[in-house]
Order: structure tokens, then sequence, then C-alpha cells
């Protein structure tokens, strides 16, 4: 599993132990260079970062890897919902009528700058009754279908792909990071009840909602934890190294009561400047000012899609940028909503280093590879943007008439 960021990549290794369940066998991790708000903007300098982290993932595990599953995190992501609906003969329905209420699906959405990474059937309709999860067996004339789509731009993805081929790695199926940190942090409860999980990343915050345990909506903002420290070093006249020091040691967003009074050290600029000091206020009102406008813009996407009340009355936080002091704090005032944050569980063997918010993408593509998603796509996703295309134009009417035979007697 290979979770390629903004600022690491990470590559894990396990295997389903029956006696134990899921276990992790190896672990790599290198810097990530070359990568921007998710997209490859480096090939070279994406191409060594993952090298190296599965390099030392294999020496860990004592295993040679040759394919993997990848995270996708780009501006590009969004959900799509559609809605189909088909006649068929009177009787019970089997897996083939699923088969093609949700082929047509697919060739309905099928747009050629866009991939599908996702095709949940969410709700299924028979003979007008909803609120169906498996209408195998049933009986009935008219079958649907209400479909959500998780797709991103094509351009972006081939970028991706070329990357990993380039490393001699095949790509065998792809998640976005938002539904595999669901799948390591969430309980079923919160996925049962609603939640919506928001990953902040280096350079992109994401966001994944659940209701009646399925994903609802996926959403990405370009912003991050690599704003904040940008912010810092303006802010503060400080190197940008320096500035993301500061903010692992000194930032907060929320003022405490001595800010006023404590001073910063902030390396200068330039190398023969003097050491300059800042009061800690300073720095907490940069932050604050930074995270604060993140999470506004996560909820007025949410109420532009209609789903804050919808997605529940609780938050998760993943990411590396979710460790912020007084982030949770400041969340839970934004939203005015329950908030924790998540950290990974239910794999055997993670350390403690592992057992951490910024990496709930990684260890959950780990999980979501070993379970049962019930997804109508599987595999690498599309990139040429005419296989669903195909399908719903080839063949003339004979042929059509054939394969509608086939599907039904």
């Amino acid at each position: 599993m290979l979770d390629i960021g903004s600022s690491k990549v990470a590559c894990l290794i396990g295997r389903k132990d029956p006696s134990v369940g899921l276990r992790l066998l190896g672990c790599g991790t290198a810097v990530s260079r070359g990568v921007k708000a998710g997209a490859v903007v480096d090939l070279d300098a994406a191409e060594l970062g993952i090298r190296q982290a599965v390099e030392k993932a294999e020496r860990a595990a004592g295993v040679s890897v040759h394919g993997v599953t990848v995270n996708v995190g780009l501006r590009s992501l969004s959900s799509r919902h559609l809605r189909v609906q088909t006649e068929f003969a009177s009787g019970a329905i089997a897996d083939r009528d699923l088969k093609r209420v949700i082929g047509s699906s697919l060739t309905e959405l099928s747009e050629p700058d866009y991939a599908i990474l996702h095709a949940l059937p969410r709700d299924w309709e028979v003979d007008g009754e909803t609120g169906i999860r498996d209408p195998r067996g049933m009986f009935g004339q008219r079958l649907g279908v209400d479909m959500h789509f998780v797709t991103a731009g094509i351009g972006p993805l081939r970028n991706l792909a070329h990357c990993i081929e380039r490393c001699h790695l095949s790509l065998r199926s792809v998640t976005v990071s938002p539904y595999a940190a669901a799948q390591s942090v969430l309980t079923e409860d919160e996925r049962d009840l609603g939640v919506t999980l928001i990953d902040i990343g280096a350079g992109l915050t994401t966001v994944a909602i659940f209701r009646d345990n399925t994903l609802v909506h996926v959403d990405a903002i370009g912003v991050g934890g690599r704003n904040v420290t940008s912010d810092i070093a303006r802010g503060l006249n400080t190197p940008l190294e320096a500035a993301e020091r500061i903010k692992l040691f000194y930032g907060s967003a929320l003022h405490g009561a001595r800010d006023e009074h404590e001073q910063i050290p902030c390396p200068p600029v330039a190398a023969m400047d003097e050491l300059q000091h800042a009061p800690r206020s300073r720095l907490t009102s940069i932050i604050r000012a930074r995270t604060e406008e993140t999470l506004e813009l996560v909820k007025d996407r949410l109420v532009h899609a209609g789903l804050d009340t919808y997605s529940g009355r609780q938050i998760v936080l993943t990411g590396g940028a979710s460790q912020l002091s007084g982030l949770r704090e400041l969340t839970e005032l934004v939203f005015n909503k329950r908030v924790r944050i998540g950290t990974p569980h239910g794999i055997f063997g993670l350390t403690d280093a592992l057992n951490a918010p910024d990496y709930a993408v990684a260890t959950g593509l780990l999980r979501h590879a070993f379970e049962q998603t019930g997804e109508a796509v599987s595999g690498p996703p599309d990139l040429s943007g005419r296989r669903y295309q195909r399908a719903r134009y080839s063949g003339n009417a004979l042929s059509r008439s054939v394969q509608w035979l086939k599907e039904n007697f």
C-alpha cells in the first residue's frame, strides 16, 4: 500500500493472519518531493521518494513488491449521485439484474475528462419501494439504484500512474485519501449514525461523509499544513524550515493566557542578520487565521452541498496537520459539533510512530485492501475515458439483442 502525500511517502506491507487478523509486515517512509496538493508536478523527484519508501518497506518485510494500491488526493475529487431504473421480466431479482442496472449507471456517467474511482450502490428500489439494501431474491418488474460515484480529473491520474510505472510497479487499484483514512479511524457506529472525516494533509484538505454505513460525499480543498507554515514564515520573517519547527514546538490554534509575555526565537532569513524574537500571541494569531479560514471553507462547502445537518453531529480529524495544538477545540467552535482526533486501529504490529493521525491514510489503504466494500468497479481506474462509452455506443441492433438474451435467460 502506497500513500503518496505532499510531505511524505509511506509504503506499508501486510497480510491477513487467521490467528490475529491483519498484520503489518513492514513499513518504509521517505520525504515526498515533486508532489503538490496530491498531484505529481516533478516526475523524477516523485519517483525517487516512491522508490525509497518501497525499498525500505521491502527490506523490513523481507518480500518484493510488484503491485501497489495507491491513495488519490486531488483538488478535482468530487462526488456525483445518479439514480437509474430499468425494467426486466417478472421473477426473482438475480445478480445479472443488479449488474445490468449498475452497468447502465456507469455508461450514463461516463465523461472523457474524468475517471471513476469509486462506484457505490447507496440505495436499491424495487417497483417504487426504496430503502432496500440487497434486492436479490425479491420479486418485481422495475429495479432502480441510487449510485454514488467518486471521480477525479484524468490528467493528474495519468501522471500518477506513469510515475508508479517508472518505479517498475503495477497500479492494482486506487482509493481516495479520506475514504482510505475512514477505513482506519472510524467506528461502525460513527459510519452508521453520520460522521464527517476531515483529513488535513500538508498540501490538501479532503473530506468524507458517511451515513448508514455508506460513503455519501467526498470533497477536496487545496489548502493544508504547508499553507500555515508559509504564513508563519512570512508573518515572522523567518525561513520555511524554521517556520515548520516553530509551528511544531510553539504553534497553537487557540490563544493562551501567557501568549503576550512569551517570546519565540525566530531565525533570520539572511545569515548575517541577528536572531529576532516575536511574541507567541503573534504566532497564534497567524495560525488561527489560516486554520479557521480552512475550516470555514469546509463548512461552507458542506452547507452548499446540503450536507451540514445530514452529516451528523460527529467530526473526526486526521492527517499530520490535525495534530496542531488547539485545532480540535477550534473545529468544535466552527462546526458546533463533537470532534475527536482519529488514530489508526485494527492492524496488529503498528508501532507508536504509525499509530498516529498522519498515518491514517496509509493504514486505511491496508485495511481497505482486505475488506469487502461492495463497490461496482475494481482494479485500476479507466484512464482512457472510453471504456464505458464503448459499452454504451458499440454494437448494432442484433448484437444488443443477443446481449439482452444472455442477461435475461
